[in-house]
């Protein structure tokens, strides 16, 4: 008597797949690893897989990881999932990663270090091959030691430390911010204010100093507020423009360190009945998408996030294949793209 249901299928074996395919079981699990298949030749690889597809064939991943000593997974950390900036960074990650047969598992810290920090122990207890964080402050130093040490390659994107003991895909933001301000002068502002990050992120700290050095070294009047924001987001952006708003003194440009904060900006100068940019011209950073539909465009400074994001998974990858290999630094160049919420004063 047949089971109810019908007969069960005897689950398809590598050997299977070797023999439907007529080549060695090394050679059918080289072709069906995305880390290997490179070394064998293209129709072998089709062969192989079309072999698999055949009998319903899955690798099991677990395994494959086991007889390496990895789990094939990358813990991949980021501050805020609702920024737009992070979707594109986790894609490229994610992207380059696939390509070699692993996976990303995605987390996000709130910018709370006592979530981070239980969120990396959650990756060490998992045994992930690497991790990638987008959500470093300048205090993490020791959180990153203690937890994580030099256990698996931890890779910063982003958000970087300054003293360049671990691998880090980073901006220019330093001269990001500089070219904001001489966007701002070049079209004849001479009285500009920045509406300044977070002071315990190096990314916003180096924006700032670009900024203010390339205000003072063109003698403009800088007319930035004491504040930095706790968190960059848009209610801190608002927040920040109408501080600075408040505070009197006559600008007509400023800049934002995010996109996300400009958008913020805009808010606070519409509140007050004003113009972008007849009345305030303004920057903003990252080219997150959709600022190019924003009324008006947002001029900024591009920071090509998908990139950063393959990169990041680029540099683990080595990490993972080299242990031994020392810690790399990438940084990418800051660009301005022009659109129409800035303008020459009237």
């Amino acid at each position: 008597m047949g089971e109810a249901g019908g007969a069960s299928r005897k689950k398809a074996t590598l050997r299977d797949v070797a023999d439907r395919a007529g080549v060695h079981v090394s050679t059918a699990s080289r072709a069906l690893d995305p880390g290997q298949s490179r070394r064998i030749s293209k129709a072998t690889v089709i062969k192989v897989k079309r072999a698999a597809e055949d009998l319903g064939y899955v690798r099991d991943l677990v395994a494959t990881g086991l007889k390496r000593g990895r789990t094939q997974t990358v813990g991949v950390v980021v501050a805020d999932l609702e920024n737009p900036y992070n979707a594109r960074l986790i894609r490229g990650v994610a992207r380059k990663l696939e390509e070699h047969g692993m996976v990303a598992l995605i987390v996000e810290t709130g910018e709370d270090k006592d979530r981070l920090e239980r969120l990396l122990r959650h990756f060490m207890q998992r045994r992930v091959d690497a991790i990638i964080t987008a959500a470093t402050h300048l205090d993490d130093r020791e959180l990153l030691d203690r937890v994580v040490g030099r256990t698996v390659p931890v890779v910063l994107a982003v958000r970087g430390l300054r003293d360049g003991e671990y691998s880090m895909v980073v901006h220019d933001d330093h001269g990001g911010g500089a070219l904001a301000a001489q966007h701002l002068i070049g079209l004849g502002h001479r009285s500009i204010a920045q509406l300044r990050g977070p002071s315990d992120i190096d990314t916003f700290v180096r924006r700032a100093e670009g900024f203010a050095g390339a205000a003072a070294a063109a003698g403009c009047e800088d007319l930035t507020v004491d504040e930095w924001a706790t968190v960059p987001t848009m209610s801190e952006g608002r927040r920040l423009m109408e501080l600075t708003l408040a505070a009197g003194a006559p600008f007509t440009g400023v800049f934002a360190p995010t996109d996300v904060m400009a958008v913020g900006a805009f808010e606070a100068i519409a509140g007050r009945g004003l113009e972008c940019p007849g009345d305030i011209s303004v920057v903003g950073y990252n080219d997150v998408p959709l600022v190019g539909h924003l009324s008006p465009p947002l001029t900024t400074i591009r920071l090509p996030s998908e990139e950063v994001g393959s990169l990041a998974a680029e540099v683990a990858l080595r990490q993972i294949a080299e242990p031994d290999r020392g810690p790399e630094s990438i940084q990418l160049p800051a660009t301005l793209v022009d659109r129409r919420s800035t303008a020459a004063p009237e």
